[in-house]
């Protein structure tokens, strides 16, 4: 992150205008400042460097840390995360483990994903996570220097453990591997770039140790060119300093560089960065499910038909059925769950349509009554079987279903399936499962629409579609059709 972020996130770059190293460091200098300097961490999460407290036992989960203040660099778990790579032992030798969770009660205890081994229970154990950065370096030329040198110092432990690997408290880790440094790309004659070379605690300046990186040129330089490139991999990100504050960055000043081909320095740059602890985000989130029916209005295309009746979220009015024309509505059925295994939607309806709140009684029933569930061209369509349905001379009650939007959903069937009694030309329909038809075999809710994963907004068309015959008694006909949508966690 660039200057202009760092009073927001803390874990930015500040370049300290007008401040030369010379100037940081109370000594007189004749350098220049390079411009628009930024030192840019991929991670500015503070590595964990702590130890065991009391009471932790081999084959237990649970990590208790010392949290005596200032007693280790590292006392409270909410330094950590989910998913770290963590380090526990003594004396050099230190087994791996995961964070596993962190306490939302002790602020001084987490769990691993495996239990603790023999050796790595005794109180004063180290406990270590470290983290890593890749360095990006932007910086814009003050002066033409031939076959010069940029180099940036990043500071380090004074000791000799500075380049072990081990986070260190108020400074950045070289690590015991190499490092690979990307120089910034050639621009033709003026700087052509050879392999970087990293040094670990290279360079000393008023007894402040600095791990040195360099960029090497040859040529004629240049003045005002802007270089943003430079990287350097697996930088070790400093453990806490002594007194630091949580959610409060500690702040490092790194020291940015050109050299002339006798090492002299020209231009140089102090520039600042923060490291601090990453934020702890928590949520819970329940198992949830939403179902909505919509109605669609008359003369919308649906199932290959444009509805001839409006429909609520609530009712299907038919109106004034006719004996040689269908009669056309539908209702639009809308799931969203966080189910891991999905959904499923079924139906079922109380009864056949029926007039003074006659019972239709079974599956097939005489009463002039009732307006029966239709059985499809060929006599075959029942509550779990699809039959073709054109002809006006069958008559009755069913519904067609259309996944219109194709919204990721699984329908039992669609109006144009060819398959079975149904042959693709746009008339495939079912009965609903009769909750009155109680006689073997009986009528359970039908699955009609379904998903095998989580679900954002899946939709589809449910068609009814209605004719009588010249024997219907005259009157007002009803029933109701209930749609149940469950998740499947």
């Amino acid at each position: 992150m660039k200057s202009s972020t760092l009073r927001k996130s803390l874990v930015g770059v500040i370049v300290l205008g007008g401040l030369g190293l010379a100037g940081f460091f109370g000594q007189q200098s004749y350098s220049a400042n390079m411009t628009n300097v930024s030192v840019t961490l991929s991670n500015s999460r503070l590595s964990f460097k702590g130890a065991l407290g009391a009471g932790n036992a081999v084959g237990s989960s649970q990590v208790a840390l010392n949290y005596t203040p200032n007693a280790y660099p590292s006392t409270a778990s909410a330094q950590l995360q989910n998913g770290d790579a963590i380090k526990i032992g003594s004396a050099g030798v230190l087994n791996d483990y995961t964070v596993a969770s962190i306490s939302a009660t002790n602020a001084y205890s987490f769990t691993t994903t495996d239990a603790l081994a023999s050796g790595d229970t005794e109180a004063g154990d180290d406990v270590i996570a470290t983290q890593s950065s890749i360095l990006t370096l932007g910086f814009t030329t003050k002066t033409a220097v031939a076959n010069g040198i940029f180099q940036i110092l990043i500071p380090a432990d004074a000791a000799l453990v500075n380049a072990d690997g081990i986070p260190d408290a108020g400074f950045f880790d070289f690590g015991t591997t190499a490092k690979t440094i990307t120089c910034p790309s050639n621009a033709n004659a003026t700087f052509d770039f050879v392999g970087g070379v990293a040094t670990a605690s290279g360079v000393t300046i008023d007894s402040r140790n600095y791990h040195s990186y360099i960029c090497a040129y040859s040529g004629t330089g240049a003045v005002d060119t802007v270089f943003s490139t430079m990287t350097i991999d697996s930088v070790i990100n400093p453990a806490p300093k002594t007194n630091h504050i949580a959610g409060a960055a500690d702040t490092y000043r790194p020291i940015v560089r050109l050299l002339d081909n006798n090492t002299n320095v020209v231009d140089e740059t102090v520039v600042s960065i923060g490291v601090l602890e990453a934020v702890r985000v928590t949520a819970s989130v329940a198992p949830l499910i939403t179902f909505e029916v919509k109605g669609v209005a008359s003369g919308v295309s649906t199932c290959g038909n444009n509805t001839t009746v409006g429909t609520s979220a609530t009712a299907v009015p038919f109106g004034e059925l006719l004996i040689s024309a269908f009669t056309h509505a539908a209702q639009t059925l809308t799931v969203s769950t966080n189910g891991a295994d999905g959904y499923s939607v079924t139906a079922t309806e109380n009864d056949q349509l029926s007039r003074n709140n006659v019972t239709c009684t079974g599956a097939t029933p005489t009463s002039s009554d009732c307006i029966v569930d239709a059985v499809g061209d060929s006599g075959t369509m029942d509550y779990n079987v699809i039959n073709e349905w054109s002809s006006t001379n069958v008559k009755g009650f069913g519904y067609s279903l259309d996944d219109l939007n194709t919204s990721g959903l699984t329908p039992a069937f669609e109006y144009t399936t060819n398959s079975g009694a149904c042959d693709g030309t746009g008339d495939c329909f079912r009965q609903f499962a009769d909750a009155e038809a109680a006689s073997p075999p009986v009528e359970v809710p039908t699955g009609i629409f379904s998903s095998t994963d989580v679900a954002d907004n899946h939709n589809l068309y449910v068609c009814y579609k209605a004719v009588i015959s010249t024997t219907q008694a005259a009157g007002n006909y009803e029933n109701y059709v209930t749609y149940t949508a469950t998740a499947n966690f």
